[in-house]
């Protein structure tokens, strides 16, 4: 019985995985098309978190593959600092721009405490700056439900992933060494904890 359970959740992850890549190459397809951007959004995502802290890397990886490809011009990394003392903009920012991306050309917002949030917050800072041409660019796994969100809240705007079977790739990328500092929260609190 346990080995016939296991099997059918192997199996359904493996046929979920390869949807979701389908879903990820015809949206890609049609985001390529239209690059290059004046700016990305990238959501952040809490620095050395206890579980799947590969995925700050990740989305920075992913991030300056997109800009070294000349997809977007400029990036904008979104988010607070929710489940650790670290601004998740700020400091993506500052790995960003150790990583060679040129200061001019990087941006935090700083207030988003989700996906929703980092959509509506990070859409309103390009305005601000003048940016008319947006695309978001994240993880398979925040892609698989952030499409629906970006569909209603920025609609027409793209959402490049890679797909799942690169996550390997992406998340073995090292981090340089950085001063952390400047994105620290002074009398930090976790913001999921009600």
């Amino acid at each position: 019985m346990k080995r016939s359970i296991i099997l059918i959740l192997f199996s359904i992850l493996i046929v979920s995985s390869c949807s979701l890549d389908r879903v990820v190459h015809r949206k890609n397809k049609k985001g390529y098309k239209h690059a290059p951007y004046d700016v990305m959004v990238v959501p952040g995502y809490p620095y050395d978190a206890p579980s799947n802290k590969e995925l700050f890397a990740t989305r920075l990886h992913w991030a300056k593959t997109l800009y070294d490809r000349g997809i977007a011009k400029n990036i904008i990394f979104s988010g607070d600092a929710v489940h650790t003392p670290y601004y998740e903009g700020k400091l993506m920012k500052l790995f960003a721009i150790q990583l060679g991306i040129p200061a001019e050309h990087v941006f935090s917002e700083d207030e988003a405490l989700h996906t929703t949030e980092n959509i509506k917050y990070s859409k309103k800072l390009a305005d601000k700056l003048g940016f008319k041409k947006i695309v978001f660019a994240t993880d398979p796994y925040q892609f698989s439900y952030m499409t629906s969100l970006v569909n209603f809240l920025a609609p027409g705007t793209p959402l490049l992933t890679f797909p799942t079977d690169s996550m390997a790739y992406y998340s073995t990328y090292q981090l340089p060494e950085v001063d952390i500092q400047p994105a620290f929260m002074e009398n930090w609190k976790d913001k999921t904890i009600k």
